[in-house]
């Protein structure tokens, strides 16, 4: 008698805490919440963290596995746009931005596959230079002094990276990487653009990398359950869960507040790469990263320390 009574407890009581875990993580239309923010964007660069070495052990072409894994990646992002009911928007800043959000993901794709996982990931890290050069050059947001360091300093890390890859085809990587960096600095403006709208974006941008890739992912002969597993995982976690938490983030942490926190992705990239496929990071390399890492970081820490002006 005892036990019929404890069990139908315990299932209300886990009934309960289920319900209760499902109201605090439910989805709603915006994230207002600082904290929050923030934490949606730590887990973001934690997504995306997982590109580096799970893009080197797919055997197939760059613009296969990109243009593959955003099937899955459109998937998840339609299935969360109908659970927040975002409609699908379309005008010219969502078509800018799908195409700087595709190049961004596809030029880092084929970066990955050309050069090391840490060059790709660390190069892509200057977005944050990227859009202080932005908003100063079309927005006429002057920088201040320490802008112009970050920026001369970062510069200096590039090179160093130049310096330690002599190969054409580790050249031709770092640039794409660079090129990656460009449209995700664009991709953190996105939500400021006129008529601008993040989720609509990626839709395109889906869809785009998709119809770039089919031609290349035709011929892929390489089809094992583990090869598919990595292509699905790259879809749904590293591509499509990363950017919905980066849009949820952007919604309540300001841009620089947004860059410190991703920097916890070019640690996690090159690191992972390195325990699971064994790439090696040059010592030139590796002084070029810590320059962009510390620059950057150093720079959005300082303007977050900074008291917020009105207007």
């Amino acid at each position: 008698m005892t036990h019929c009574g404890i069990l139908p407890s315990r299932k209300t009581e886990f009934r309960n805490s289920f319900f209760r875990c499902y109201s605090m993580i439910q989805l709603s239309p915006r994230v207002n919440n600082p904290a929050v923010g923030t934490f949606f964007v730590f887990l973001s660069a934690v997504f995306f963290s997982l590109g580096g070495f799970m893009i080197k052990i797919v055997p197939w072409q760059s613009l296969s596995v990109s243009g593959v894994r955003s099937i899955f990646a459109l998937i998840t992002l339609l299935i969360y746009m109908k659970l927040i009911n975002h409609p699908f928007r379309l005008n010219s800043s969502v078509i800018f931005g799908g195409i700087c959000s595709a190049s961004m993901s596809i030029t880092f794709v084929c970066a990955t596959k050309m050069t090391s996982a840490a060059n790709a990931i660390i190069l892509q890290f200057t977005h944050p230079v990227f859009l202080i050069l932005i908003l100063w050059l079309f927005y006429h947001k002057k920088p201040d002094k320490k802008a112009v360091i970050t920026c001369f300093i970062a510069l200096l890390g590039i090179i160093c990276f130049f310096f330690d890859k002599i190969t054409p085809g580790g050249t031709i990587g770092n640039v794409l990487a660079i090129i990656s960096g460009l449209s995700y600095a664009i991709m953190f403006q996105m939500k400021q653009m006129k008529g601008g709208d993040f989720e609509s974006s990626l839709v395109i941008s889906y869809i785009l990398a998709f119809l770039i890739g089919l031609p290349a992912s035709v011929h892929e002969t390489v089809h094992t359950p583990a090869v598919w597993l990595v292509i699905i995982l790259l879809g749904v976690v590293q591509t499509g869960l990363a950017t919905i938490c980066l849009s949820r983030g952007l919604d309540a942490v300001p841009p620089v507040t947004a860059a410190l926190t991703s920097g916890i992705e070019p640690i996690l990239n090159p690191v992972l790469a390195a325990i699971i496929c064994g790439e090696t990071i040059g010592p030139m390399s590796l002084a070029g990263g810590v320059l962009v890492v510390c620059s950057v970081l150093g720079y959005s820490l300082s303007q977050i320390k900074q008291p917020s002006v009105p207007g």
